[in-house]
């Protein structure tokens, strides 16, 4: 990896430990009333074609947990992780043909800010929401894997979107989540490159699950 990719890497990786860190010490001196919430969310993800690693687009299973705080009632901070569960399908593969394949096991790790717009009177919470963090592509030279890799790879990642939570109650609330994200791996990194390029991977996510309130 080369060496601004893996500080933006670690600097994302940084960000989101500090923000579930002060989230928690908020949460301590806040007692029941803190503003935070804790999300877990699934659904489907694809990553797109691109020229240097995937010749096809594939879709994975996200399933994602993340930890926000709410500044005010407009604005909040957000950490989270999601695990890319590979999902096997038929890809087209050129002249190779089509074959059965599925992505390597992903992990993604975001720190974003979310601007909420509440609606007077009502349980709804839409927001739009941008972030950056990294993305590290695991390991797996299995014959089905596209790519395969014989190392993990990292890459600096951002992301964007909208959403929106109904609230249940004082405490639960349903969430749905539609978020891009862009992987930018190193111009070196095995198995997202062609040796000297390595085209962004572009990704759409959507979720929805439960959120809690403490």
């Amino acid at each position: 990896m080369d060496t601004p990719s893996k500080r933006m890497v670690i600097a994302g990786v940084v960000a989101l430990l500090v923000l579930v860190a002060g989230s928690a010490f908020a949460g301590e001196s806040a007692g029941a009333n803190a503003p935070i919430s804790v999300s877990i969310l699934g659904g489907i993800h694809a990553l797109n074609k691109n020229d240097t690693a995937l010749p096809d687009q594939l879709l994975d299973i996200p399933l994602a947990g993340a930890v926000s705080y709410d500044l005010n009632p407009n604005w909040a901070v957000e950490g989270e992780l999601t695990w890319l569960i590979p999902l096997k399908q038929s890809v087209d593969l050129g002249a190779a043909g089509t074959q059965d394949r599925k992505s390597p096991d992903i992990l993604a790790y975001q720190a974003s800010v979310l601007g909420k717009l509440p609606v007077s009177g009502t349980p709804w919470t839409p927001y739009l929401v941008a972030g950056l963090g990294g993305v590290s592509f695991l390991s797996n030279t299995d014959a089905d894997r596209l790519p395969q890799l014989a190392d993990t790879q990292n890459a600096f990642a951002i992301n964007f979107g909208a959403g929106t939570t109904y609230g249940l109650g004082s405490h639960w609330a349903l969430r749905a989540d539609y978020r891009e994200f862009g992987a930018f791996p190193p111009s070196d990194a095995k198995g997202l490159s062609n040796g000297n390029k390595a085209d962004p991977i572009w990704m759409e996510r959507g979720t929805v699950g439960l959120a809690y309130r403490f």
